[in-house]
């Protein structure tokens, strides 16, 4: 089996490129957001960002590799929303609060993504990609169990490892369809988070105090 080339071709170096490589990005993200992953080509991007497609194949070897670098933005973004699973460390805090406000967190930092939902499919069709919300888990979750760890979690290391891709995954997944339903209905997108609040501190709450 040969693996797609999902590196970029070309890093930019100068100012000029960097402009170029960041409406590449931006136009991409956006088009995710209106035709979504399958709809989504480099014909496309070429004739909306006004460029060649020579200029996008000079820094991006195929449609993949711009999603490849969407979903390393994506990761970037989240893991600096979700840094606050740090404070959970103090016992002083109530761990209620700031697993309400991490999800407040990363739904504002969802909304200021574009192409969110689109970014989220890909990760989930494509292996490649997968590999990168894979690490994220893998990097949050340290983070939030060594944290639980110095505030005297109530189960092993390992089982709090299972805890907090466990949460992580079902909150993620949970607020793909407030996001969902935010494009329509903005009362259904507040109620899902709620729920995922709820269901969260329902569920966290065997292992913290």
């Amino acid at each position: 089996m040969i693996e797609a080339d999902l590196s970029p071709r070309l890093l930019p170096a100068q100012k000029r490129a960097e402009i170029t490589v960041k409406l590449i990005l931006n136009t991409s993200a956006q088009l995710l957001d209106e035709v979504g992953l399958d709809g989504f080509n480099t014909n496309l991007l070429a004739t909306r960002a006004a460029i060649r497609i020579g200029t996008i194949y000079r820094y991006f070897p195929n449609k993949l590799a711009i999603l490849r670098a969407l979903v390393q933005d994506y990761a970037t973004h989240m893991k600096e929303a979700l840094a606050m699973f740090s404070n959970l460390a103090d016992p002083e805090k109530k761990w209620q609060s700031i697993i309400f406000s991490s999800i407040d967190a990363y739904c504002a930092a969802a909304k200021k993504q574009p192409g969110f939902i689109a970014i989220r499919r890909a990760m989930q069709a494509a292996p490649e990609l997968r590999v990168i919300e894979n690490q994220l888990v893998k990097e949050l979750s340290t983070v939030f169990v060594e944290a639980l760890i110095l505030r005297g979690g109530k189960a092993s290391k390992e089982q709090l490892y299972t805890v907090a891709s466990t949460f992580l995954m079902a909150a993620a997944a949970t607020y793909d369809l407030a996001y969902i339903k935010g494009k329509k209905d903005k009362r259904a997108e507040a109620e899902i988070i709620s729920e995922i609040k709820l269901m969260s501190s329902s569920y966290l709450s065997n292992y913290l105090t």
